[in-house]
């Protein structure tokens, strides 16, 4: 049986047993030749596997016409994501004329979610969507530790949710390292972890709240020139996120587990104060 790695970039870490898709345009999706019993890895595009599954029954499809495709996504697909099929609309509706509609959906089980996310390797970085794997590949799986990382356990990103009392929907929830992964913010203490929505996420990007810079004299540094300590103040410049780099290491490598928490939940709590009882 083959093993292989699918990459997505909107993920529900809620991985469950159930139908998923593959659709092309004009060619064979990648993933084709897939079959029963193989073994699929699931990936976040860009940052670490957190689930995987076997397949248990694969159904391909070809389509001439894109009202073809709509007729089927609606009365005879057994995936019943209307947001997937509305996005392939809209796609393939500004494509025309389509010349064919190429895919497959294929039914996993034995669904599971890892308790932690294990960093994709380097080489599958650039590699496409769906991606095959040799048939000797092992994950290499981290055992429990206290060691700070920038990558987020699949549990604590669960804990996020429940604690505070969202639905994972990957339409409308990412979690968010609130002092930026980019900079070394941890990901596997919830106390930098925040639920916002993807498009607030992307707008944030890796901007430095500037209560982390207000600790610059606390680790040796001079703070910013010209600096605001606000809540809703934030640096993307480049002084600024070189400073928080050093601040951030200081933090990580010099003090212990739990003062690493209180200064994390610290920046957050003074930028979103109604979290301060989430701990």
């Amino acid at each position: 049986m083959s093993k292989h790695l699918i990459k997505r970039k909107d993920v529900d870490f809620n991985l469950k047993d159930g139908w998923y898709c593959e659709v092309s345009l004009n060619k064979n999706p990648t993933g084709i030749n897939v079959k029963p019993g193989d073994s699929i890895y699931i990936a976040q595009n860009g940052y670490a596997i957190y689930g995987k599954g076997v397949v248990n029954k694969v159904d391909n499809f070809k389509f001439h016409s894109l009202e073809e495709l709509v007729h089927y996504a609606l009365h005879k697909s057994n995936v019943k994501d209307n947001d997937y099929w509305i996005s392939k609309f809209k796609d393939y509706s500004d494509k025309l004329p389509v010349l064919s509609i190429k895919g497959f959906e294929y039914n996993l089980i034995n669904t599971e979610c890892f308790e932690f996310a294990i960093p994709l390797e380097k080489r599958f970085l650039q590699q496409p969507v769906w991606y095959y794997l040799e048939d000797n590949f092992t994950l290499k799986i981290p055992s429990s530790s206290k060691n700070l990382t920038t990558h987020i356990p699949t549990k604590i990103r669960l804990e996020v949710y429940q604690k505070f009392k969202i639905v994972s929907n990957e339409h409308l929830i990412d979690i968010d390292h609130f002092v930026p992964r980019s900079i070394g913010g941890p990901g596997n203490i919830i106390e930098n972890l925040i639920p916002i929505s993807a498009s607030i996420n992307r707008k944030k990007s890796n901007h430095i709240p500037s209560k982390l810079l207000d600790l610059a004299k606390e680790f040796g540094f001079d703070k910013p020139k010209d600096f605001i300590l606000s809540h809703d103040k934030f640096y993307a410049d480049k002084e600024s996120i070189q400073l928080a780099e050093k601040i951030v290491q200081k933090i990580n490598t010099e003090l212990n587990l739990e003062k690493i928490r209180l200064i994390y939940k610290k920046i957050r709590d003074f930028h979103f104060p109604y979290l301060e009882k989430v701990r």
